[in-house]
């Protein structure tokens, strides 16, 4: 919850696996609220799409998720 993705916290810890990491990894509620908001930003411009909305794409532009 300081900023350590629990990729880099496994690999200094030498967990084997992400799952170990997991189980002592312990997020207080209003981190993840945080953390959703985050993500909400950086999709906001793709959450209220349309799916069949491909008209709007211009020639040439394609859509990854």
């Amino acid at each position: 919850m300081s900023g350590a993705d629990i990729h880099t916290v496994a690999q200094l810890l030498r967990h084997k696996d992400l799952r170990m990491a997991a189980r002592y990894q312990h997020l207080s509620s209003s981190f993840l609220t945080e953390a959703v908001s985050k993500l909400d930003s950086v999709f906001e411009a793709v959450r209220y799409q349309d799916v069949t909305a491909q008209n709007l794409l211009t020639e040439g532009e394609s859509v990854s998720c």
